[in-house]
């Protein structure tokens, strides 16, 4: 961790350094404790942490590397020699960035629960807003440790396995930490959830000003982020539990109408109580090209005439979407107006020019490059999360028609009119309908990746692309053409960044790099 923290902290809120103080004190210089003196540095600190998380890699790399995106017709390169090939170094961009990103957010989230103690109130009041400012991050903390835990773990279901480095505490520049087990990650996880679970039940700080609730880390989001994290661990009993918790008590419902599913998606608006549990807030004045999630699909904006995409919308799950056309996420996803839908597209000389799949999700069509336009924000967890993880309960369990029946709750809400509950025959069946729903519903957000990793062998499945996603004729792909990746590949486990075995030469390095 030592290259890792020490080159990330330079981007503080404030100016601190990983040590308890800096070396040598200068005069009028700030140290940590007295850079925390108030409530509201927390806060800044809270979401200084927040804006490190808001890392689009994860959502792109995970489109990329499976099937939910083809080569775009203006594609200058991107992806086509690493993640598109499932060609993965431990010096790629995407691994590297999604490690440093939670160790980001990390280093903060452990200065706000290291200094908060140390803070005095003012009042009863602000003691409020000091365990909140807590809770906050521990619940952060523990979404940060699951996400490493998601990538970098070659078996989330192994308590033995190794994770990755549990920042759990201030890490100064002077230590090599190893990586320690997913057991170890699991209870450091729920640890802080349970205490921020606490915290917050009782918790009577005021609602913040101008933020609607799901910007900010909630009671919710700990219960829903218990669901997930034995969700991983293959601990289904507790997942469900907890998922249905959330669904039960949240006040959060399934968006149901076309208006309200895609406003979840192409405004910057909220519609109270429907669809979103928590999602990492992006403004107007931070809109910049590289770092808005849109454009990591396209170069300027979701159009086809000069937003130049680089990737657009796989041929197999426009073909899934286009079976149903009254499915709500159908023109969530893609921009019909503008793409260019050729029905001869397995016979075209020119596919890269004639079929075009314009993607549509990130921020629909007001998302644009320009400075001070809508800037989509980073989607985290939703409700429909939750009836997932109840129907894989039920897989568990061996009732295969409760499985159908909470993929039905979703199905009835994204459709005009009620659908059939799906019926399987088998458990793998259960497990590869549960995996094709969550491609549809959750696409483009980020789940892909880990979704293959978790269920992949249990449904027999296998990475979705078609023929015409990775034509060497119109991309001038390298290597054979690859179409798929066996679903026990080593590759499923993220590369330790080199920069991190740089400066750490004793950590551990996953198998196959």
């Amino acid at each position: 961790m030592k290259k890792i923290y020490g080159l990330l902290l330079i981007g503080l809120l404030f100016f601190v350094s990983c040590d308890e103080q800096l070396e040598p004190f200068t005069p009028g210089a700030l140290n940590e404790d007295l850079a925390f003196k108030r409530t509201a540095d927390l806060q800044r600190m809270l979401n200084s942490a927040m804006l490190n998380m808001t890392n689009r890699e994860e959502y792109v790399f995970s489109s990329v590397f499976t099937d939910e995106v083809g080569m775009g017709f203006n594609n200058g390169g991107q992806g086509l020699r690493s993640e598109y090939v499932f060609i993965q170094t431990p010096i790629d961009f995407g691994p590297t960035t999604i490690y440093a990103a939670a160790y980001a957010g990390l280093a903060r989230l452990n200065r706000v629960i290291t200094f908060a103690p140390k803070i005095v109130p003012v009042s009863a009041a602000d003691t409020q807003l000091i365990n909140r400012a807590v809770a906050e991050a521990l619940v952060l903390r523990a979404i940060c440790h699951i996400k490493i835990l998601s990538y970098f773990s070659p078996d989330p279901k192994n308590n033995a396995a190794l994770a990755g480095v549990l920042s759990d505490r201030i890490i100064t520049t002077s230590e090599t930490p190893q990586r320690v087990t997913n057991g170890a990650f699991y209870t450091s996880i729920h640890g802080d959830l349970d205490t921020a679970i606490n915290i917050l039940a009782t918790n009577t700080a005021p609602a913040y000003t101008g933020a609607t609730r799901t910007y900010y880390p909630s009671r919710n989001l700990a219960l829903a982020m218990k669901a997930r994290a034995y969700m991983l661990k293959g601990d289904y009993p507790n997942a469900e539990t907890f998922a249905n918790t959330v669904i039960t008590t949240s006040g959060i419902g399934l968006a149901n109408t076309q208006a309200e599913y895609s406003a979840v998606f192409h405004t910057p608006n909220e519609n109270t109580g429907k669809e979103t549990i928590f999602r990492l807030r992006r403004t107007n004045v931070q809109n910049a090209q590289g770092t808005n999630l849109h454009n990591g699909y396209v170069s300027i904006r979701n159009r086809r005439i000069g937003g130049s995409p680089f990737y657009e919308m796989s041929r197999s799950l426009f073909n899934i979407f286009q079976a149903s056309p009254t499915d709500y996420r159908r023109v969530t996803n893609i921009n019909l107006a503008s793409s260019l839908i050729d029905p001869t597209y397995t016979t075209s000389p020119d596919v890269r020019n004639s079929d075009i799949l314009i993607m549509w999700k990130h921020g629909g069509d007001n998302a644009v490059a320009a400075g001070n336009a809508y800037n989509a924000d980073f989607p985290v967890s939703r409700i429909s999360e939750m009836y997932f993880i109840r129907a894989e309960a039920r897989v568990v369990a061996g009732d295969l028609p409760g499985a159908g029946a909470a993929l039905k709750v979703i199905l009835d809400a994204r459709f005009p009119v009620a659908q059939a509950a799906p019926v399987f025959g088998s458990a793998q069946a259960a497990w590869k309908g549960i995996l094709d729903e969550r491609r549809k519903e959750l696409s483009y957000e980020g789940f892909r990746f880990i979704d293959l990793k978790r269920l992949g062998v249990l449904a027999g499945a296998s990475l979705d692309r078609d023929p015409s996603d990775y034509a060497s004729s119109a991309w001038n792909l390298p290597g054979a053409n690859p179409a798929n990746l066996p679903m026990t590949s080593f590759k499923f486990a993220l590369p330790i960044p080199q920069d991190e075995i740089n400066a750490n030469g004793a950590i551990q390095q996953n198998p196959g790099y």
